[in-house]
């Protein structure tokens, strides 16, 4: 019998399976909160997110299953990654039509809502997950990527609805609580409760609180993990405290500054209300669940932090053009595949500068394991910062396996001294180690 061996206490599965909690209790949240709210196809629309929730789950674990049994060693079977998927494919959808709307577009109720999502879990388990797996990385994050891809022949009816432009003011204007056509009265008519829209239940022109209830507290149309963007924080915030050292939350933070100067900015050239437009672009579900669930993916994301700082900061950057100048709203989707594309050139941004002397290093939790099973690199980045050298295990692997002596040089395998914390902190399980010392080996025998 092999002795226990101990690492980190996080894995691949233990990371996912927080995700996919906190993701349930958004699921939940805003089941709850929309249940009675019915659509003009007779669906709750809590019931609505619900059933779509266990179709999308159900369809990503199903292919997860049938693809890994037929592409075997080059498609593990990842049973929590792909219920994960399908949750976030499932959340960032949009339902609801608001009481405002002229022009109804079904897909966003049930029943025919469920083609859509099934759909998207399908393309995006096959084409983005499972297919650019075998390319030895994914370069788009799989859930937006096949959202975009399924709704792009519905681009004027679902992802930019004509409601957008001939009846709601171009975000490139002064957005404020007053006037003939208040921006704030907008936003209580498309994502307040619409029953009580009917019934004029929101004041026009709106106060600033009633437009930040619906903003924070609860949307009735749009992304449904977005729906409370409060609930979205503090599930997030948890997500990250308890797996702070393998999420990427400074992504989630640039984005957020950025938005919040890019929304200033905007207000200083068209005038308005600057919490109203900074609100907006904040809050709207799209934005603050893309933040906190899709923005920090550690596959199609920078290694590095200096590169998930850029990466945010681009993403919010664009987000808010897209918003303003495009009309549509849910504009952080397309912002975000636009930066994934942008990733490989980022790993390479603020590189830890290795150095011959040792520095000591904190590292996780401890914990044995009987058994190890090793999965796909997450590109969590946690070997770079838990190198003693400030080496980067996980780009030196690559190198080492493409026989690239070049940037093995450029990288300094040389000073790796075998104290095996990159395979400690691995979440894959990866054995950076050996990679790294056979790194070694071999430019001693090409010098």
């Amino acid at each position: 019998m092999s002795k226990p061996k101990e690492y980190s206490w996080m894995t691949k599965d233990t990371l996912m399976g927080y995700t996919f909690v906190a993701l349930v209790i958004l699921a939940i949240t805003t089941s709850l909160l929309w249940w009675w709210t019915t659509t003009s196809t007779g669906w709750s629309l809590g019931v609505t997110v619900a059933v779509s929730c266990l179709i999308a789950v159900g369809v990503s674990v199903g292919l997860d299953y049938l693809l890994s049994s037929v592409l075997k060693e080059k498609g593990p079977l990842n049973t929590l990654s792909a219920a994960v998927f399908g949750l976030i494919v499932a959340l960032s959808y949009s339902y609801g039509s608001p009481a405002m709307v002229i022009v109804e577009v079904l897909p966003l109720m049930a029943p025919q809502a469920f083609i859509y999502v099934a759909a998207i879990a399908a393309v995006g388990m096959v084409l983005f997950k499972k297919a650019q797996g075998l390319l030895g990385r994914k370069y788009v994050n799989p859930a937006a990527a096949a959202k975009l891809l399924v709704l792009a022949p519905f681009l004027y009816q679902i992802l930019l609805p004509q409601d957008h432009a001939t009846n709601i003011p171009t975000l490139a204007t002064a957005l404020d609580y007053g006037g003939s056509a208040p921006f704030a009265g907008y936003i209580t008519s498309c994502f307040g409760r619409p029953d009580l829209v009917m019934q004029g239940a929101y004041p026009f022109p709106p106060s600033p609180s009633d437009v930040f209830m619906v903003l924070i507290v609860a949307k009735f149309h749009g992304w449904a993990g977005g729906a409370s963007s409060i609930a979205v924080m503090v599930v997030g915030l948890g997500l990250f405290l308890v797996a702070r050292k393998y999420i990427k939350w400074r992504i989630t933070l640039s984005y957020l500054v950025t938005v919040t100067a890019m929304a200033l900015i905007m207000n200083a050239i068209y005038g308005g209300d600057a919490l109203l437009r900074i609100g907006f672009h904040l809050f709207i579900g799209s934005s603050i669940f893309l933040a906190f669930f899709m923005a920090t993916d550690p596959a199609t994301t920078p290694l590095t932090h200096v590169g998930q700082e850029i990466f945010g900061i681009g993403l919010g950057v664009i987000s808010v053009l897209v918003q303003s100048y495009m009309n549509f709203f849910g504009g952080t989707i397309l912002a975000l595949v636009i930066m994934n594309l942008t990733s490989p050139l980022l790993d390479k941004v603020g590189l830890p500068k290795p150095k011959e002397a040792k520095r000591e290093v904190k590292l996780p939790k401890a914990q044995q394991f009987e058994t190890v099973q090793t999965t796909q690199c997450m590109r969590c980045g946690a070997c770079m910062y838990a190198c003693c050298h400030s080496l980067s295990p996980i780009l030196i692997k690559e190198a080492f396996d493409k026989g690239d002596a070049n940037t093995l040089r450029k990288l300094q395998a040389n000073l790796c001294d075998g104290c095996g914390n990159c395979n400690f902190v691995c979440p894959a399980r990866i054995d950076l180690r050996s990679s790294v010392l056979r790194a070694k080996a071999s430019l001693r025998t090409t010098k």
